[in-house]
């Protein structure tokens, strides 16, 4: 892009309003009125669980890295510490252990996950690493959950689904009687 003319990168540029003008879009920045064929918009990421209308009634007990790591002064970075600390498989971990349990059922995979991943999450080069992890996780969890029920069931008499009536005459080395 930077090799044409009129291509300009605007950082952090607050865009007030956007409508279309005679087939191109007029944009209000800053207080000024800029005219453009497209727009490409790097919007960034924001990973408040309380902003989510899903998760807010319960994202005080959502564990944040700001609550399990405390970094040094000149490393701190509050942006990186309101990210979720999650576990193995990208699972929400609780901030008081025994409150809130049913997180453990909520695995994130989308770019909120990047801190504790260490690499980029939700994005196509992370679906052959990640995706695996969260399915085995939650096969665990849903077979552990119902781990009694399995068990019954591996114990029980299992009935037969028809009698030997049906092939007693075919069993080798038996007599058989023909009328």
């Amino acid at each position: 892009m930077t090799r044409f003319e009129n291509f300009h990168l605007h950082l952090g540029a607050q865009w007030e309003s956007a409508r279309e003008a005679s087939g191109q879009i007029a944009a209000a920045v800053s207080g000024e009125t800029f005219r453009f064929d497209f727009a490409i918009a790097g919007t960034g990421y924001f990973i408040d669980p309380s902003a989510r209308p899903e998760l807010a009634s319960f994202a005080s007990h959502i564990l944040l890295w700001r609550d399990q790591f405390t970094p040094s002064s000149n490393e701190a970075d509050d942006g990186l510490g309101a990210h979720p600390y999650l576990g193995h498989a990208l699972e929400y971990k609780e901030k008081v252990p025994g409150d809130a349990p049913y997180l453990k059922d909520i695995h994130v995979y989308n770019p909120a996950g990047f801190v504790s991943a260490g690499v980029p999450v939700g994005d196509v080069p992370s679906m052959k690493r990640d995706i695996p992890a969260v399915v085995r996780r939650i096969s665990r969890d849903l077979f552990l959950g119902d781990i009694d029920s399995h068990a019954q069931r591996l114990a029980a008499d299992v009935p037969p689904e028809f009698d030997e009536s049906l092939y007693a005459a075919s069993l080798w080395g038996r007599e058989t009687s023909s009328a």
